[in-house]
């Protein structure tokens, strides 16, 4: 919930037209840029979830997880809702006249196929924030492949540990190469450069599970707030450097964003693994109810800001501006849950369910015996 109303805000805020190019010097653009970061939330919490099954099948010697469930659960989760924005965003841009997103029949099937950034013509087209979405895509079918070596390495914590540091190594030697090389977008959107991200969740739902295969207690409340805390100010001093000139000798562009993702693994693991007011704060309503719908309202926040904004209903200002695009994308965010996301993730789960065990046979009633006779 937290990260897909951060990416909200942080477009409300970037497609503006009176918003300040270039330097940004008020401390307001500053916090309303990093709210890009919700995007690198999603990122983590994706390698945690993900990789909580395939961790646990390793360090508790298998069975491997199925291929077959992952792929289609993967699949019902994502894709009918992506393709109904698909089909909602050519219709809203025709009737309202906005040019230039719209791809062309030829262009059409790589957006189908999670392929769009594989191509400069189509990268940022349609619906500019579904590029997140082929990463993730990618990243779902290298995930098998992982797990695959995880299970191999069997019940070494270290050792699984070491993998994980080497997919966050691999990712920042990628992103300085391309930084280097003055790559394109298509080399530096793709999986490999936000693999580290991933990652650092993998890393965190790797530590929970050697917790319960060692029978460790669960955190203490004191000890989850600190956890937390120190992942939040992890992620606050990420985008505080990002707002200064300091960028080590160039490697602040390696790393990317990958210290955020380590800050955001911090918290996540505290949350799964810990109890006290982080965990029931987190869990307040209105925020698992924003969490619930999050894939709508960030499949759907930025096209109807574009539409409103063509058919010269959004206010400038930026509250009013905010509470319109927030209103309509809960809206169609709870309405792709109703109607698309939810009756998928059912269908998926009824196909993917392990069948029952065979009931064991009625068992004849025992009789009592006879009680034996008094004995005077």
């Amino acid at each position: 919930g937290l990260a897909a109303l951060s990416v909200l805000v942080f477009h409300v805020w970037l497609y503006r037209e009176n918003r300040p190019m270039g330097e940004r010097t008020l401390l307001f653009d500053q916090v309303s840029f990093q709210l890009h970061l919700g995007l690198i939330c999603f990122f983590t919490l994706s390698g945690f979830l993900l990789y909580r099954a395939f961790a646990k099948a390793a360090l508790r010697g298998g069975p491997a997880v199925s291929t077959r469930s992952f792929a289609l659960r993967r699949v019902a989760r994502i894709v009918p809702a992506y393709y109904v924005c698909i089909a909602g965003c050519i219709a809203l841009y025709a009737l309202v006249g906005l040019e230039g997103l719209t791809p062309t029949l030829a262009e059409l099937p790589l957006h189908l196929g999670f392929a769009q950034n594989y191509s400069m013509a189509t990268i940022m087209e349609l619906n500019p924030v579904t590029w997140t979405l082929v990463v993730e895509a990618a990243f779902y079918v290298t995930l098998p492949f992982v797990g695959l070596a995880a299970l191999a390495i069997g019940r070494r914590p270290a050792a699984q540990a070491a993998l994980l540091l080497g997919l966050i190594a691999f990712s920042i030697a990628w992103t300085r190469y391309g930084l280097q090389t003055r790559a394109d977008d298509v080399f530096l959107k793709a999986l490999p450069s936000f693999l580290g991200v991933f990652a650092t969740g993998m890393l965190a739902a790797l530590w929970l599970e050697w917790r319960r295969a060692e029978g460790r207690p669960i955190l203490t409340a004191r000890a989850t707030a600190a956890l937390a805390a120190a992942g939040a100010l992890v992620v606050v001093a990420h985008a505080s450097w990002s707002e200064t000139p300091w960028a080590l000798d160039g490697w602040r562009g390696a790393l990317r964003d990958l210290p955020a993702g380590v800050g955001f693994a911090l918290v996540i693991g505290a949350v799964a693994a810990g109890r006290g007011r982080v965990v029931h704060g987190l869990g307040w309503r209105p925020l698992a109810g924003a969490g619930m719908i999050s894939y709508g309202i960030y499949l759907w926040h930025l096209p109807l800001l574009l539409v409103v904004r063509k058919a010269g209903l959004l206010p400038e200002p930026f509250a009013p501006r905010l509470g319109v695009v927030l209103a309509l994308s809960i809206l169609f965010g709870w309405l792709s849950w109703r109607l698309v996301e939810r009756p998928a993730i059912a269908w998926a789960h009824r196909r993917t369910a392990r069948p029952a065990l065979p009931a064991a046979p009625p068992q004849p009633a025992l009789v009592p015996p006879e009680p034996e006779p008094a004995r005077a």
